[in-house]
Protein backbone atom coordinates (compact mmCIF):
# COMPACT_ATOMS: atom_id res chain seq x y z
CA UNK A 1 0.00 0.00 0.00
CA UNK A 2 1.37 3.93 -0.75
CA UNK A 3 2.02 6.19 1.80
CA UNK A 4 -0.76 8.36 1.76
CA UNK A 5 0.06 12.12 1.84
CA UNK A 6 -1.49 15.26 3.80
CA UNK A 7 -4.17 15.79 0.25
CA UNK A 8 -5.06 12.37 -0.02
CA UNK A 9 -5.76 12.70 4.47
CA UNK A 10 -8.11 15.87 3.60
CA UNK A 11 -10.48 13.74 0.91
CA UNK A 12 -10.11 10.76 2.84
CA UNK A 13 -11.79 12.80 6.12
CA UNK A 14 -14.23 14.46 4.19
CA UNK A 15 -15.15 11.25 2.50
CA UNK A 16 -15.39 9.93 6.34
CA UNK A 17 -17.82 12.15 6.85
CA UNK A 18 -20.31 12.09 4.08
CA UNK A 19 -19.43 8.95 1.83
CA UNK A 20 -21.71 10.93 -1.08
CA UNK A 21 -20.06 14.08 -0.93
CA UNK A 22 -19.82 15.43 -4.70
CA UNK A 23 -16.63 16.31 -6.27
CA UNK A 24 -17.61 19.90 -6.08
CA UNK A 25 -18.26 19.21 -2.50
CA UNK A 26 -14.81 17.87 -1.71
CA UNK A 27 -12.92 20.52 -3.62
CA UNK A 28 -15.08 23.15 -1.47
CA UNK A 29 -13.52 21.64 2.21
CA UNK A 30 -10.14 21.10 1.39
CA UNK A 31 -8.92 23.79 -1.32
CA UNK A 32 -8.25 21.81 -4.01
CA UNK A 33 -9.14 22.04 -7.74
CA UNK A 34 -11.94 19.70 -8.65
CA UNK A 35 -9.59 18.03 -11.58
CA UNK A 36 -7.23 17.37 -8.46
CA UNK A 37 -9.75 15.71 -6.54
CA UNK A 38 -11.37 13.82 -9.28
CA UNK A 39 -7.75 12.52 -9.90
CA UNK A 40 -6.89 11.73 -6.43
CA UNK A 41 -10.32 9.63 -5.90
CA UNK A 42 -9.34 8.09 -9.24
CA UNK A 43 -6.20 7.02 -7.47
CA UNK A 44 -6.85 5.90 -4.10
CA UNK A 45 -9.66 3.57 -5.90
CA UNK A 46 -7.20 2.16 -8.06
CA UNK A 47 -4.90 1.82 -5.14
CA UNK A 48 -7.52 0.10 -3.31
CA UNK A 49 -7.00 2.27 -0.89
CA UNK A 50 -10.94 3.12 -1.35
CA UNK A 51 -12.57 -0.16 -1.71
CA UNK A 52 -15.98 0.77 -1.28
CA UNK A 53 -18.75 3.40 -0.13
CA UNK A 54 -21.68 2.77 1.96
CA UNK A 55 -24.76 3.39 3.37
CA UNK A 56 -25.48 3.98 6.90
CA UNK A 57 -29.24 3.27 8.10
CA UNK A 58 -30.20 5.69 10.57
CA UNK A 59 -32.21 2.98 12.64
CA UNK A 60 -28.74 1.10 12.46
CA UNK A 61 -26.55 3.67 14.07
CA UNK A 62 -28.69 5.88 16.22
CA UNK A 63 -31.72 3.96 17.68
CA UNK A 64 -32.47 1.08 19.51
CA UNK A 65 -29.83 -1.01 21.66
CA UNK A 66 -26.50 -0.98 20.52
CA UNK A 67 -24.62 -4.28 22.14
CA UNK A 68 -21.46 -6.48 21.73
CA UNK A 69 -21.84 -10.06 21.99
CA UNK A 70 -18.56 -11.58 23.38
CA UNK A 71 -18.35 -15.63 22.64
CA UNK A 72 -16.20 -18.32 23.42
CA UNK A 73 -16.20 -21.12 21.47
CA UNK A 74 -16.18 -24.79 22.11
CA UNK A 75 -14.42 -25.44 18.89
CA UNK A 76 -12.97 -23.74 16.28
CA UNK A 77 -13.81 -22.66 12.84
CA UNK A 78 -17.83 -22.43 13.61
CA UNK A 79 -19.28 -22.14 10.26
CA UNK A 80 -22.46 -22.96 11.13
CA UNK A 81 -22.86 -20.41 13.85
CA UNK A 82 -21.56 -17.67 11.78
CA UNK A 83 -24.23 -18.50 9.32
CA UNK A 84 -26.35 -18.07 11.89
CA UNK A 85 -25.31 -14.89 12.84
CA UNK A 86 -25.12 -13.85 9.81
CA UNK A 87 -28.88 -14.91 9.22
CA UNK A 88 -29.96 -11.85 11.82
CA UNK A 89 -30.58 -8.70 10.77
CA UNK A 90 -29.65 -6.88 13.78
CA UNK A 91 -25.99 -8.19 13.66
CA UNK A 92 -23.88 -4.73 11.96
CA UNK A 93 -20.25 -6.61 12.42
CA UNK A 94 -18.68 -9.77 13.57
CA UNK A 95 -15.35 -10.41 14.15
CA UNK A 96 -12.92 -14.01 14.70
CA UNK A 97 -10.42 -12.87 17.70
CA UNK A 98 -7.21 -14.41 18.39
CA UNK A 99 -7.21 -15.31 22.18
CA UNK A 100 -10.27 -14.92 24.17
CA UNK A 101 -13.13 -14.36 23.17
CA UNK A 102 -13.18 -15.96 19.79
CA UNK A 103 -16.01 -13.85 18.08
CA UNK A 104 -16.95 -10.58 19.08
CA UNK A 105 -20.72 -9.31 17.62
CA UNK A 106 -21.83 -6.07 17.48
CA UNK A 107 -25.80 -5.68 17.29
CA UNK A 108 -28.20 -3.09 16.74
CA UNK A 109 -31.89 -4.17 17.86
CA UNK A 110 -34.50 -2.08 18.12
CA UNK A 111 -35.82 -3.22 21.82
CA UNK A 112 -34.63 -5.29 24.73
CA UNK A 113 -36.48 -7.79 23.66
CA UNK A 114 -35.04 -8.31 20.62
CA UNK A 115 -31.33 -8.40 21.82
CA UNK A 116 -32.37 -10.73 24.21
CA UNK A 117 -33.58 -13.06 21.71
CA UNK A 118 -30.70 -12.60 19.97
CA UNK A 119 -28.70 -13.49 23.29
CA UNK A 120 -31.08 -16.50 23.61
CA UNK A 121 -30.77 -17.99 20.61
CA UNK A 122 -26.83 -17.70 19.98
CA UNK A 123 -25.96 -18.94 23.71
CA UNK A 124 -28.03 -21.95 23.01
CA UNK A 125 -25.94 -22.91 19.81
CA UNK A 126 -24.01 -26.16 20.86
CA UNK A 127 -20.51 -24.68 19.93
CA UNK A 128 -20.90 -21.42 22.00
CA UNK A 129 -19.50 -22.08 25.72
CA UNK A 130 -20.15 -18.22 27.29
CA UNK A 131 -21.75 -15.69 25.89
CA UNK A 132 -21.02 -11.84 27.87
CA UNK A 133 -22.64 -8.96 26.75
CA UNK A 134 -22.20 -4.98 26.84
CA UNK A 135 -24.71 -2.90 26.21
CA UNK A 136 -23.16 0.42 24.40
CA UNK A 137 -24.18 3.84 26.08
CA UNK A 138 -22.67 6.23 23.01
CA UNK A 139 -20.90 6.21 19.91
CA UNK A 140 -18.06 8.22 20.64
CA UNK A 141 -16.25 7.96 17.52
CA UNK A 142 -16.42 6.65 14.09
CA UNK A 143 -13.72 5.80 11.63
Amino acid sequence: MRELDDTDRLILQVLRKNARETIKGIAAQTNLARSTVRHRLQKLEDDEIITGYRVELKNASTSGFGAFLFLKLKKTPAIDLINEISSFPEVIRCYSLAGNPDLLVEVQAETPEALNEIRNRLSLNPVVSDLQTSLVLNRELDA
